[in-house]
């Protein structure tokens, strides 16, 4: 879709668009998430925190852009899982969006790959056994974003298998008995 001027109706018809639940994006005209941002602020240049008409348009427009994008999101994803699968992209993924589906789409893949391949080859890794701490250690993010600690010096804990081999090369824990 060529580039539109962003009006409230345009939004709208969207929003509507966004709503039926085909499972399909909306075409988007170019840039529409940069075209919004511009557009939402000549109107909060225009409006006054006075006039509660003009207060509640903005938050009106803004509810409105929220629900496209969340809409848009969870179809993103839903069409990340079919491509991981079969490969087909989705039709009218945004520009601005294609980053997310693409990040999303690897991990999807990763996963299918390392998970389910060891799952049906009968080869799923075992979890690591729980490590003592030779030495107090400060709290840390472990492989899989969480964090873990502050641990003491004696301290049992079980985690992730790449977390535990690097605590065990490093000398700091050993296999707990």
């Amino acid at each position: 879709m060529p580039e539109e001027t962003i009006t409230f109706e345009l939004i709208r018809k969207i929003q509507v668009e966004e709503q039926k639940d085909t499972g399909k994006l909306t075409r988007l005209p170019t840039n529409f998430f940069n075209a919004i941002s511009g557009y939402l602020e000549q109107k909060r240049n225009i409006v006054s925190d006075d006039d509660r008409k003009s207060v509640l348009e903005m938050k009106g427009i803004e509810r409105l852009v929220e629900e496209i994008f969340n809409r848009r999101e969870r179809k993103i994803i839903n069409s990340a899982i079919i491509a991981a699968r079969n490969g087909m992209p989705p039709e009218n993924l945004g520009e601005e969006e294609r980053p997310f589906y693409n990040s999303i789409v690897g991990l999807i893949k990763n996963r299918r790959n390392d998970l389910l391949k060891s799952v049906l080859t009968g080869k799923v890794e075992k979890s690591s056994p729980e490590v003592t701490f030779k030495e107090d250690i400060p709290a840390f993010v472990g492989i899989d974003e969480k964090t873990y600690g502050p641990f003491k010096k004696g301290d049992i804990a079980a985690l992730p298998p790449e977390n535990t081999r690097t605590l065990l090369e490093r000398g700091v824990a050993e296999e707990a008995k």
